[in-house]
């Protein structure tokens, strides 16, 4: 099968299209025929190589994609060939003490479909069916794609970590990015008011379009905290949803009312931030990190987009042979929303 891997780590020079075998599945697998991958800037850094990272090569990536069955294994049900399907890419082992008090994302085997094993950027990808979600007729793979990671990792911040409330004010860092144009359409969603941080005229009028009362543009305002402060009356947000990391890391906890709460899944930007401890205790703020979500969690979320709460930002749409100009442009940072790449 048609494929893109990497048979090292480095540049955009290690990917490369080509053919591997394609996989068999067990038992308790299905095998999705790909029609619709979604990159995240994970893809980067497994393509560039994170520190602790330990992959055979060659290897497939991408966490987010949406197919059809064309295979079922003998001990899978309710699941069969020709189901429109969307993944979540989220591994665990389902026998330990989280995974069967359903926190599958706490498992201490818990690893991706795109980072630690072969992910969707094939023709043909083998997936747990315990992970996959079949899609409405109304619903595109591309749409399907580009929901999942975003939207489960979302949910999971807002609601079971944050416990968002009607009223509240979010504040949401990296806002023009898949995690940020997800955040916050869902805070809009669930009631909350929304203050987003970009970098671009461009961007600042999407993130108004997808339902931010306030957005500042940190390139020109570099001592934003002091905008919000004065902006919510010196109180603060109640929240900050965070992805970006160091950057941003100490002014997100200034953002912050007494009380408040920041959530963090990821850090683009670098793990050093700085955080004022005299600032946590005083204040009494919280500090909670996110990763993935748990199977409920992960079929409300994208229960929001199946019925229109919520639709995934989509910058760009290229064929999987364009993976190289995919990874370039996210890169870049020059985006809005996500890049998704087609297998016809």
């Amino acid at each position: 099968m048609k494929a893109a891997v990497v048979k090292e780590h480095g540049g955009l020079d290690v990917l490369e299209i080509t053919e591997v075998d394609k996989p068999t599945i067990s038992e308790n697998e299905v095998l999705i025929q790909v029609k619709s991958i979604a990159l995240n800037r994970l893809d980067i850094w497994v393509r560039r190589g994170l520190p602790t990272l330990k992959l055979e090569f060659p290897h497939v990536g991408a966490s987010d994609f949406a197919g059809v069955i064309s295979e079922v294994g003998g001990d899978v049900k309710n699941l069969n060939v020709g189901d429109r399907v969307v993944v979540n890419a989220g591994i665990s082992c389902r026998r330990c003490y989280e995974c069967r008090s359903g926190e599958q994302s706490l498992c201490g085997n818990f690893h991706l479909l795109g980072e630690h094993v072969w992910g969707g950027a094939a023709e043909f990808a083998r997936v747990p069916a315990s992970n996959i979600l079949k899609i409405p007729d109304n619903i595109t793979f591309t749409t399907a794609a580009a929901s999942s990671l975003t939207a489960l990792t979302v949910y999971r911040m807002l609601v079971t970590q944050a416990v968002v409330r009607p009223g509240q004010i979010v504040l949401v860092t990296g806002g023009g990015g898949g995690i940020g144009t997800m955040a916050v359409q869902m805070a809009n969603a669930l009631g909350a008011r929304v203050i987003a941080l970009t970098s671009t005229l461009e961007k600042e009028n999407k993130l108004r379009e997808l339902g931010a009362e306030l957005v500042i543009n940190y390139r020109e305002d570099e001592g934003w905290s002091k905008t919000i402060y004065g902006y919510t009356g010196k109180r603060g947000v109640d929240i900050v949803v965070d992805s970006v990391g160091e950057v941003f890391w100490e002014q997100a906890l200034r953002s912050l009312k007494k009380g408040g709460k920041l959530v963090t899944c990821g850090a683009t930007s670098g793990f050093g931030g700085k955080t004022n401890i005299g600032l946590v205790f005083w204040k009494q703020l919280s500090i909670l990190g996110s990763t993935m979500s748990t199977d409920k969690e992960f079929k409300e979320a994208l229960s929001m987009v199946f019925s229109g709460k919520i639709t995934p930002v989509i910058d760009s749409v290229l064929p999987l042979e364009q993976i190289k100009d995919a990874h370039e442009k996210l890169e870049s940072g020059n985006v809005m929303g996500k890049v998704v790449l087609t297998i016809d």
